[in-house]
């Protein structure tokens, strides 16, 4: 009831380190958190926190604001994480209370500071039930892991299409990005050549494989794989053709098979069905800013678009 709700300082890095260790169950590292709050091609970056009347962090919401795009119109694509209230803070959720407080200054500047902010995040399904009673989050998507095979040695089709391992060149990525933008008619992070090597090849913590989709020896997009912790391997990122999304995808897994003694199952949540067995512990849905973006397409998100994968 008496938090202090204010900027995060950058002396006070270590100490939200802590705090989401206390919440979340899992370290962070200041050099982490920097980087996710402080680097790559950003507009800006957000980090507002409770304190207590000792001067204890006991909250934090944060956001990373991108260049964005969608139907040749700019955007400020901002995302949150890390919304977070230490266990002593909680109790309740009326508009006095730590939670709403930092959502509340957070809707305000993101609309003061941003050019046409478009505001989403991604939680776990009992935070976001919370989000969603408190009017704070609609739902976009719910995801299911969707899996892939190589593609049959015999298809002759396929002969036309090639994925290989590329080096991170930046000039190449923004060509394949630009030619590819005026087909963007969904809410979008700009996938420019910095991006992509701030938010892959730059990461602190996990490591990326970069794949070039060619047709007939031109370059037609991308996927970014990581291989995760019990083995399998996921398509985090991905600019497919739109018309040959299901041909670009079996000609990656194709590659992988190629290239690793024992294919793992690969996945994605690109070209999901109802019918997949299982779906995965995170919603995706937009923040509220002063009004939803119901006039907008809702935004296809990929793994790689949450700060989890």
């Amino acid at each position: 009831m008496n938090a202090v709700i204010s900027e995060l300082e950058p002396g006070d890095i270590p100490q939200a380190c802590q705090l989401f260790h206390r919440v979340f169950g899992h370290s962070v590292s200041a050099e982490h958190w920097r980087w996710k709050y402080m680097q790559g091609p950003r507009l800006g970056g957000l980090n507002f926190v409770a304190r207590d009347a000792a001067g204890q962090l006991t909250g934090h919401a944060g956001a990373s604001i991108f260049p964005g795009v969608m139907q040749a119109a700019s955007l400020s694509m901002a995302q949150l994480s890390d919304v977070m209230v230490d266990s002593s803070a909680r109790g309740g959720y009326s508009a006095s209370t730590v939670y709403p407080r930092l959502m509340k200054t957070m809707q305000e500047a993101l609309g003061n500071r941003f050019a046409a902010p478009y505001a989403y995040g991604f939680a776990g399904v009992r935070q976001f039930k919370l989000g969603i009673r408190l009017g704070y989050y609609r739902e976009l998507q719910r995801y299911r892991p969707a899996y892939f095979t190589p593609a049959s040695p015999t298809a002759w089709s396929g002969a036309f299409w090639l994925a290989r391992e590329m080096e991170w060149d930046l000039a190449r990525l923004d060509k394949i990005w630009a030619r590819r933008l005026p087909e963007i008619r969904r809410p979008t992070v700009s996938r420019s050549g910095a991006y992509l090597a701030w938010r892959y090849r730059d990461h602190p913590v996990n490591r990326y494989q970069l794949w070039l989709l060619s047709h007939l020896s031109r370059d037609r997009g991308w996927c970014i794989t990581r291989t995760m912790p019990e083995g399998e391997i996921c398509i985090v990122d991905a600019l497919l053709p739109a018309a040959d999304s299901s041909r670009s995808l079996a000609t990656l897994a194709a590659a992988l098979a190629k290239s690793l003694p024992k294919l793992p199952p690969i996945y994605s949540w690109l070209l999901q069905t109802g019918q997949s067995q299982s779906v995965e512990p995170v919603v995706g849905g937009e923040f509220k800013l002063d009004h939803w973006h119901t006039e907008y397409p809702d935004p296809q998100f990929q793994p790689g678009d949450t700060d989890v994968y």
